[in-house]
């Protein structure tokens, strides 16, 4: 054998150092249709492991519903509108006008359903206005409020804040607010005065809420068999949680502000800020890993039950007089362990009541 054979023979060799550091195979997997909670794996999201992955998605949030332009109608739209309700007056008014002619009766009758319906109509139309602009006046009070917390003056927050009590529901203490301020305080100091003692109360009504929507949406996909009709019902009793934490703050809402809330809460979570939707994004992907752990019809109901908790928390922040502050606005990682509780109580009395009639079946 020649010695450039025996050279290639020993680069075949394989050294037990090349061994070692190949990669062992993990053995498979089963992920078997029923429910395992394995100690205390349901805790809270590490929000600080989350807020790591800040700087690999700021260009997320690069938009925001502030910088969003209004969509305001063109001059054909308009000069259409007015086309039509100019051709409607005047056919109304060449029908009154036929039947004086025809009958005074006729006319009477006529003109009493016209002023009847004008009346219904303008009345309607007059209280969706005063509701509408009640909803767009939240926008200016929150812009308001993140002045004034930046304010040494003193004055304008009497105003602000007692306009701000006047719209608050009558169940609420309010007393405790005027207990604490004093003439010394400035507009920062009443403003945080108020923010401490008065909306904390009606933060803890909206939250209960929200998190009652959220336990019955995730225990109604995770009980039903069937998704489709289900999430059907949930979505209708969303706009009723959303119409009933308006009620919280005090906002009435009628069919436009109804539209245009939920309009805003969907453009809002959308075009949400970058924090926040990494610190979704991690219960998201939280939620995902139990899921793996858990049966598919409980995760289900898991992601229902954050779809709504994450719309009723997006509703609390539009319609909040004062604006959230990082540490007083309510959080995803909260509620998912407590709707996860929930599920799990849930889950182990069907299996429950399973195990009992299948030992009743087998023993008769």
């Amino acid at each position: 054998m020649s010695k450039a054979d025996m050279q290639i023979e020993k680069k075949q060799v394989f050294e037990p150092q090349q061994a070692l550091s190949v990669t062992k195979l993990k053995a498979a997997e089963r992920f078997d249709d029923q429910v395992v909670f394995e100690g205390d794996e349901a805790g809270e999201v590490d929000e600080a492991a989350i807020q790591a992955l800040v700087p690999e998605l700021d260009g997320i949030a690069s938009k925001s519903p502030s910088g969003l332009r209004r969509r305001s109608w063109s001059w054909l739209a308009k000069a259409s509108v007015l086309g039509i309700g100019a051709i409607l007056l005047v056919e109304l008014a060449l029908t009154l006008s036929a039947a004086w002619i025809q009958s005074p009766w006729l006319f009477g009758l006529y003109g009493g359903v016209t002023a009847v319906v004008s009346l219904w109509a303008t009345t309607i139309g007059v209280k969706e206005w005063r509701q509408l602009r009640r909803l767009r006046a939240v926008e200016a009070a929150q812009a308001v409020s993140e002045r004034l917390s930046q304010s040494m003056q003193r004055g304008e927050a009497d105003t602000f804040i007692d306009k701000l009590i006047t719209n608050l529901p009558k169940d609420i203490d309010t007393n405790s607010y005027y207990r604490l301020v004093h003439e010394e305080h400035n507009d920062a100091e009443r403003l945080m005065l108020f923010e401490s003692s008065v909306l904390p109360q009606v933060d803890a009504k909206a939250k209960k809420l929200v998190h009652r929507y959220a336990s019955e949406s995730a225990l109604l996909l995770a009980a039903s068999p069937i998704a489709v009709l289900d999430m059907a019902i949930i979505l209708w009793r969303n706009q009723k949680m959303i119409a009933q934490l308006a009620n919280c703050y005090g906002i009435e809402l009628g069919y436009w502000s109804r539209i245009k809330l939920v309009r805003s809460v969907i453009t809002n979570i959308i075009y949400a800020g970058t924090s926040e939707i990494v610190t979704d994004i991690g219960t998201q992907l939280f939620s995902l890993e139990m899921s793996g752990k858990i049966s598919a019809r409980l995760a289900q109901g898991l992601g229902g039950g954050l779809l709504t908790a994450r719309l009723g928390y997006q509703t609390m922040r539009l319609c909040r007089p004062v604006v959230f502050t990082p540490d007083s606005q309510p959080k995803l990682s909260k509620i998912h362990k407590a709707l996860l509780g929930e599920l799990k109580d849930f889950s182990l009395s069907v299996l429950g009541k399973t195990t009992v009639r299948n030992k009743d079946f087998t023993s008769g």
